[in-house]
């Protein structure tokens, strides 16, 4: 089955005028563990395991995962002509040096830009300089071929009472704020989904054994926005929020609202957690900068 779906990428790529594909393990969000939806390496490769990247070129393909996976990796790879790469062995590269060394002068790599952070996008893009590289980041070719996805989960969400919390929602929200305006960012732009859920004491069942809602947050000094599924809401959980000062927009529509953000306002966000897609859809001219760590 794997070698028919790399085929089946492959196909797809070549349509596309890709070189090499890059499929990470990843959510919109950064999450360490995922939901069934985001599990496209899983599906493409066979692999379980719940780190590693999965590169497919035209004549060859390969997969990076950690010591905790090698065992695991190397039964559940056998037969599907992937290569494991065990990462921080002798000799074996990063991905970037791999492409580096076997994407051709001037060639393309893709991949799905919003399960890649820009802190990877921009190493990518400094390893491929010097091949003069093309990138195509708007594109989720295993999600093409992936016949019989998973939906998006959409569990029910629910709020923490205060006392449960022990600090407010609008506590924490004034808390933020305060440090925005130290940092001079009049927005600030959250992906993290357990920083949604500690700000907001906001819990939901969207990826396994983590208590989380999928969703973005929008932060300015005199509104929140919360870009999430409003399917999940019960009226209850709407009408604290709206206590709370924050209004509900549809999950895909945080992409639209950044597009819309103007040159008056600097934007703080995190370079490590905010997807490429999301960051590129910032106009060119809003001033955008770097969360503190």
């Amino acid at each position: 089955m794997a070698n028919q779906k790399l085929e089946a990428l492959r196909a797809r790529m070549a349509q596309e005028g890709m070189d090499a594909y890059m499929v990470p393990t990843s959510d919109f969000h950064e999450s360490e563990y995922v939901g069934e939806h985001f599990k496209a390496r899983s599906y493409l490769s066979g692999f379980t395991g719940s780190a590693g990247v999965c590169v497919v070129l035209k004549d060859e393909a390969e997969l990076w995962t950690d010591g905790r996976y090698f065992i695991q990796a190397e039964n559940q790879l056998r037969g599907t002509g992937i290569k494991l790469m065990k990462i921080a062995e002798p000799g074996v590269p990063t991905v970037e040096q791999f492409l580096a060394e076997k994407l051709p002068e001037g060639g393309c790599l893709g991949y799905d830009g919003r399960v890649v952070n820009t802190r990877t996008a921009q190493n990518l893009e400094k390893a491929l300089a010097g091949r003069h590289a093309r990138f195509a980041i708007d594109k989720d070719l295993v999600g093409e071929i992936w016949t019989d996805r998973p939906a998006l989960s959409a569990k029910p969400a629910f709020r923490l009472t205060d006392a449960q919390a022990g600090v407010t929602a609008k506590e924490k929200l004034a808390l933020i704020r305060g440090d925005m305006a130290e940092n001079g960012a009049d927005v600030l732009l959250l992906p993290t989904l357990g920083e949604i859920a500690w700000l907001l004491n906001l819990r939901g069942g969207d990826v396994a054994c983590n208590p989380v809602v999928l969703s973005y947050l929008s932060l300015t000094q005199d509104s929140a926005v919360l870009f999430a599924n409003p399917a999940v809401f019960s009226p209850a959980v709407l009408e604290q929020l709206e206590a709370d000062g924050v209004s509900l927009r549809p999950y895909e529509s945080v992409y639209s609202y950044v597009g819309r953000l103007t040159p008056s306002q600097r934007v703080m966000l995190d370079t490590r957690r905010i997807n490429t897609t999301l960051l590129t859809s910032i106009p060119s001219h809003v001033s955008v900068m770097d969360r503190p760590n």
